[in-house]
């Protein structure tokens, strides 16, 4: 993928994009789950453990996640507040990209910080870790509560828990980022408009 893809860029875009895990990019808690140790299902792109249970991602998750590695100065982090890290951490050591040569999730991570508590910490150690200041990443989470990282002046998107991120909100989301940073955005319409009519191709 590539973004070549899209019609028009934003004029500004965020130097960081950070994920939540449970509930954004998969449709579960994963400390709800019996967790690891995790069999990796190519069929359904899903980690299965000893229980049956399958963990995979939402519908769009792996097409986002090839469309933000197509902007090369952009990194991508993880922030989740799990209580279960060392089984996220698994789970995303074998879940796959298929537009990025099928390489894993975390290896096109730049960032982890997968712990319990505020994610003001998280925020604060990637902002750290990578001299990127806070009000030039974007954040998408399922959960409200969350939103207190806009203090830090992260840019905070509410993810649909029924979905997950979806390309229609990518979109929005990026534009809403260029316009709160002062600049004038572009639009993505045709991408997005084809995208969100091929779902068989669009799955974070």
């Amino acid at each position: 993928m590539t973004t070549s893809l899209l019609k028009k860029i934003p004029s500004k875009l965020p130097k960081m994009i950070v994920f939540d895990l449970d509930y954004t990019l998969w449709p579960e808690w994963i400390d709800c789950t019996g967790g690891p140790p995790y069999v990796y299902d190519e069929a359904s792109n899903a980690v299965i453990n000893p229980l049956g249970e399958s963990l995979g991602f939402f519908e769009h998750t792996a097409t986002i996640i090839a469309l933000v590695k197509a902007f090369p100065d952009i990194q991508i982090g993880i922030a989740s507040r799990t209580h279960t890290p060392e089984w996220a951490k698994s789970a995303i050591k074998l879940l796959r990209i298929p537009d990025l040569d099928n390489s894993t999730l975390i290896e096109n991570v730049d960032y982890l910080e997968i712990y319990p508590g505020s994610k003001l910490k998280h925020f604060k150690s990637l902002s750290q870790k990578s001299g990127i200041s806070c009000s030039e990443m974007l954040f998408f989470d399922d959960e409200s509560r969350n939103r207190e990282v806009c203090k830090l002046g992260v840019h905070f998107i509410h993810v649909n828990t029924k979905t997950g991120i979806t390309p229609f909100q990518f979109e929005n989301a990026l534009h809403a980022f260029a316009s709160n940073s002062g600049t004038t955005q572009t639009k993505m319409d045709k991408f997005f408009i084809a995208a969100s009519k091929s779902k068989t191709q669009i799955k974070k």
